[in-house]
Formats: structure tokens, sequence, C-alpha cells
């Protein structure tokens, strides 16, 4: 899905992302409230207006309007005038509960599509004629973080690859700044054996349902906090001195040791015998082995 935007300096409603992804609200709900924080501080609208606009009936409007009232988005309290009449006075809210935590009107926010100006009279804003800032560039050859060890290609990969992941996930949306910012964790995972795949699950499930109030400082949580293990080095296997394969222990296998001539292998196996024989016959007699040592080597001592 692509998203379009118009740049607009008039007749539009600033609403957060919070308000319109709240899930415990209806899309009818959303809508209405949407509508209603559109509308200039003394506008008079009541369930049958509402109807009158929408294709919904009545009573999905009112049934939406219950849903604003039970979060706190909207209030209705009835109220006497001076000779008797009774009515019902609205508050809408661009927050859940709002009642207890906003302002006073007119406490300094803007009206719907206004601009808040200072006590000076100047707007808090940039002007319009002027180039925005750019973020300065580090000095080359100085100390840039976790960036310094990673080459531009690298690091350009990484960060291609992390906006990749985030734009599927519109809770998760990051500025370049912030992806480049973050780009060395990306580049570490990847070094370490993760996958795209990878790192796409592990920064976008089990998002908390309340939202993301700060997406880059939840993402950067996730890279350190489920950053993956170092890959082990396994040791090296003995090969075979003959054949090359892999054996259990360093020399000839099983299989070159039985290919040898039968009588090079015969003469060994005699040449063992016959020492531990001498051995054992020398001290039976109690002579000294060590004395005997540099015959039985030959096999020339005879007990």
């Amino acid at each position: 899905m692509r998203i379009h935007r118009s740049a607009r300096e008039r007749f539009f409603t600033t609403l957060g992302n919070e308000v319109l992804r709240d899930s415990r609200l209806s899309f009818c709900a959303r809508g209405i409230l949407a509508y209603l924080l559109s509308q200039p501080d003394g506008k008079r609208d009541d369930i049958r207006t509402l109807s009158e606009r929408t294709p919904e009936g009545r009573e999905r409007v009112a049934s939406a309007m219950r849903e604003l009232e039970k979060l706190g988005y909207l209030t209705r309290t009835k109220k006497r005038t001076p000779d008797g009449h009774i009515y019902t006075e609205v508050e809408v809210f661009d927050r859940p509960e709002g009642a207890s935590s906003q302002r006073e009107p007119n406490a300094g926010f803007p009206a719907s599509g206004a601009l808040a100006v200072s006590p000076d009279g100047d707007h808090p804003v940039k002007e319009r004629v002027e180039e925005p800032t750019r973020p300065t560039p580090a000095a080359e050859g100085g100390d840039n973080g976790p960036n310094k060890n990673l080459n531009e290609k690298t690091q350009a990969s990484a960060a291609q690859l992390l906006a990749r992941v985030l734009r599927a996930e519109p809770r998760l949306a990051l500025g370049w700044t912030d992806v480049l910012r973050l780009a060395p964790l990306v580049a570490e995972w990847r070094r370490r054996g993760a996958s795209e795949l990878h790192i796409a699950s592990s920064l976008t499930s089990g998002l908390p349902r309340a939202g993301v109030h700060h997406p880059a400082r939840f993402v950067e949580t996730r890279l350190v906090a489920k950053m993956p293990l170092e890959r082990c080095v396994v040791p090296l296997r003995p090969e075979c001195e003959g054949c090359g394969v892999p054996a259990p222990t360093p020399g000839l296998c099983r299989s070159c040791r039985e290919a040898q001539p039968a009588g090079a292998s015969a003469a060994t196996e005699n040449q063992v015998l016959a020492r531990g024989v001498a051995k054992a016959r020398a001290a039976l007699r109690g002579l000294s082995v060590e004395r005997l040592t540099p015959a039985l080597a030959y096999g020339a001592v005879d007990l």
C-alpha cells in the first residue's frame, strides 16, 4: 500500500496517530471523533444531525457515541439554564480520558487548522522561504561511534535492510537519520548470521497494543536486547594421514590400518607381544626392567 499525502496550509485538523489507531474504537467511532474535532468550538451537533451527514443510521451513530463516551473521548453533561430549560453540554477530547488531563480552553492551543502564535506575534516555526537545515555531517577522520568500523557499503546495505523491514509496519516508521544511526546494530546482526526474516520477526512481532510512542527508541532497544549470540567456532576434527577422511584420533583410520601389508602388521604385533612377555618374566624373576629396556626394544633378550 502506497500512501499519498498533500501539503496543506489551511483547512486541516491535527490528530494523533494513537487516536486513529486505537483498536478499542470501531472505525465508525474514529470517523465521528475526527469529524467532531474538525468542527469549530461552539458547533452544535447531536445524534440526529450526525446521522443526516452519514449513511450510518441513528442507532449506529448512537453506539459510536457511547464508545467515545466510555473511553473518555467524549463527555455529555445535563445542565439547566436560569429559566429552567435543560440542555446537554458535549465536550470532545483528542485523547482518551481527556477530561482529566485536558487543559482549559483558550490556554494557548491552536484552533483547527491554525498555527500557534507566540506572545510577540511570531510563529514558532521556521519561515517557509528559508531553506531547511540538515544534520551536520561528522568530520572526516573523527570518531563516529559505532560507525567507525563499518565501511560505506556495509552501512548502506544494513540501512536499506532496516528500512525495508520497517516499511511493512507503519507503527515503526522511522526517518532516514534514525535508520542510519541504527544501521551498525543491523550490520552486527548480519555478521552474527541473522537473516532478513529473523530481523523482521524480531522487530515487528509482539508489538504493544497501546501503540509505540517512540519508534526509534523501541527499535534500538529490540536490536540490543535480542542480539543473536556469537557464532561458535567448531574445533577441527583430526583427519586420517592416509586418505584424509575424518578420524576419531590422529593417525591412520581403521580402513587404512587394515589395508597395510599383512607381513608388516604381523611383525609389529609379534614385537609387541615379545616385549610384553619379556617384561612379565623379568618381573617374576626379580630382575630390573630398566636394565633390560635397550635389549627389549629389539627383542634380543631371551628369558
